[in-house]
């Protein structure tokens, strides 16, 4: 396992089923599956079908963080808290870039 920081982390590809591969090998890094294959059963569908009030942890492949200002600030302080934030994002927006630990693909080979 790597050591577990307090920030979201996110995993960054333009194709999105890269993307989901690479969150759920990020998920077995992290301890909350074995192998990539349980992890990907973890993931939601997009980041509204997930009740962030009472989340262990959250762990969406698909997202935007010019969609929503106010789920940005509940996941970022979801993350401080110290529960494990994992999305997937085409790219990571300038503004957003302090409060990202960012995964690329050359990091999971």
């Amino acid at each position: 396992m790597i050591k577990k920081e307090l920030k979201i982390h996110v995993v960054v590809s333009a194709d999105p089923t890269e993307r989901k591969h690479m969150l759920a090998k990020l998920a077995v890094r992290m301890g909350f599956a074995r192998i990539p294959s349980d992890a990907v059963k973890l993931m939601a569908s997009d980041i509204y079908s997930i009740d962030l009030q009472r989340a262990y942890f959250v762990l969406c492949p698909e997202y935007n963080f010019r969609g929503a200002t106010l789920t940005n600030q509940r996941l970022y302080e979801m993350a401080a808290r110290g529960i494990f934030v994992g999305v997937g994002v085409k790219s990571i927006p300038r503004e957003y870039e302090f409060i990202c630990c960012s995964y690329y693909s050359e990091d999971f080979r």
